[in-house]
């Protein structure tokens, strides 16, 4: 991507006017087709709308990377995806502009077949303030609808698009890139609000709850002194998440063995060759670390819970993106 191309220019799809947009769409799967073929329409079933917006702090790299990710997400669960990208003051002049991008994508068999297509919006940051009404109108509105934001200010999200979180059934963000601000956010609806951060951690969660459920809830428990998780660079988000659920567990814990938890819940920086890293300890003997290498699949889990020492390896990862967005949507 060259210095100076913005967030529109460096997605893929047909330039034109924004008035022409949906237009051009209902032609385009309207196509007839030859005797032998089926119209596009056919393989073209929209389950819901997915909006992905974009702040201006996002690269012309990431926003592709984010729009191949939707795009290999409708893939498997088809949507209309729109997408809104802001111009900065040196495109305030610039009117609203629109793109189209579809694609029919054919498998392994001739009969299988998906249609994805995302209409673009580009928007000068003066006109936000009317977002709403232009997605609206771009909306499949008999579905449900979906919002992830990358890399929009909290307070932005908070004084100028609460209208769009309002109508979602979701909203998603990365807490890996986004301000530590984002975490306060008001959400009219806190738990349809969904880190992805959260979400790419989910084998690791099922890795842990299977090891650990073997104990009893009163040795977890009793007596823990300190949960330690320790990350490097990019990982912030993954373990935030991950001392957050630790705690929920082991509260869970403790009150299934009616037992008090007093123990000190941190979340340290720590220079290493692990990417995430928990640590628990007790008034006594007991210990237990789990460790993820920084690339790969590699783990292990080393713990004494009074039984004895034991030390295992795993091979656990975290969520592709495709998966990880799914994870957020539908799942979690």
């Amino acid at each position: 991507m060259t210095e100076d191309m913005t967030i529109f220019d460096a997605l893929p799809g047909q330039l034109m006017d924004v008035s022409e947009v949906t237009h051009s769409l209902t032609q385009m799967w309207a196509g007839t087709p030859s005797l032998d073929q089926e119209a596009p329409s056919e393989f073209r079933a929209s389950q819901m709308n997915i909006v992905l917006h974009f702040g201006l702090k996002t690269s012309p790299d990431e926003a592709f990377d984010r729009f191949n990710t939707a795009i290999a997400f409708a893939q498997r669960y088809p949507c209309r995806i729109v997408v809104l990208c802001p111009m900065g003051r040196e495109s305030s002049d610039r009117l609203l502009q629109g793109k189209l991008f579809a694609q029919c994508y054919v498998g392994s068999s001739m009969r299988e077949m998906c249609c994805c297509e995302a209409l673009m919006l580009g928007y000068p940051t003066r006109e936000a303030g009317f977002l709403s009404n232009q997605v609206s109108i771009w909306l499949e509105n008999d579905l449900p609808t979906y919002h992830w934001f990358n890399r929009i200010p909290a307070e932005r999200i908070t004084t100028m698009h609460m209208d769009f979180v309002k109508r979602c059934r979701r909203v998603i963000y990365d807490s890996d890139i986004e301000e530590a601000d984002i975490l306060n956010v008001k959400w009219p609806r806190p738990e349809a609000a969904v880190d992805l951060a959260h979400a790419r951690i989910l084998p690791i969660r099922q890795s842990l709850g299977q090891f650990l459920s073997r104990y009893d809830t009163s040795k977890l428990a009793g007596g823990l002194l300190s949960v330690q998780v320790r990350y490097t660079e990019g990982r912030e988000g993954e373990a935030r998440n991950l001392l957050k659920w630790t705690e929920s567990c082991l509260q869970a814990c403790a009150k299934d063995a009616k037992l008090s938890l007093n123990a000190e819940f941190t979340l340290h920086k720590a220079d290493c060759d692990h990417c995430l890293e928990i640590e628990w300890s007790y008034d006594d003997s007991r210990h237990f670390l789990w460790t993820h290498e920084s690339k790969g699949l590699d783990a292990r889990v080393t713990a004494d819970f009074g039984a004895g020492r034991v030390s295992s390896p795993m091979q656990v990862g975290f969520l592709e993106p495709v998966n990880a967005l799914a994870e957020a949507l539908f799942f979690n």
